[in-house]
């Protein structure tokens, strides 16, 4: 008896603990197109904040004019505070 009693607490409290786990999930968030705005000093490539979104909060296309290759933007995830997530992967767009 005192084994199926120990048994039967060990299920409800797994259960229990369980129905009260917080499931989290990383949802990709939409990547949006940033302008770089130190061109053509190419020192600030990795810093976010030497980059401003594009019109229409990143939903236009960046213009990369003809030139030299220095890059122009990138398309990359919002970081949550109007800057790219240079952490995760990105596009680099250059002025060809």
């Amino acid at each position: 008896m005192k084994k199926y009693l120990l048994g039967l607490i060990a299920l409800v409290t797994a259960i229990t603990l369980n129905s009260f786990t917080v499931k989290t999930s990383k949802h990709p968030t939409v990547t949006k197109n940033f302008t770089y705005i130190a061109y053509p000093n190419d020192s600030h490539v990795n810093d976010p904040n030497y980059y401003t979104l594009t019109g229409n909060d990143g939903s236009d296309d960046l213009n990369c004019p003809d030139g030299n290759s220095h890059r122009c933007g990138v398309i990359a995830e919002d970081n949550g505070s109007g800057l790219p997530d240079l952490s995760q992967a990105y596009t680099i767009a250059t002025r060809n």
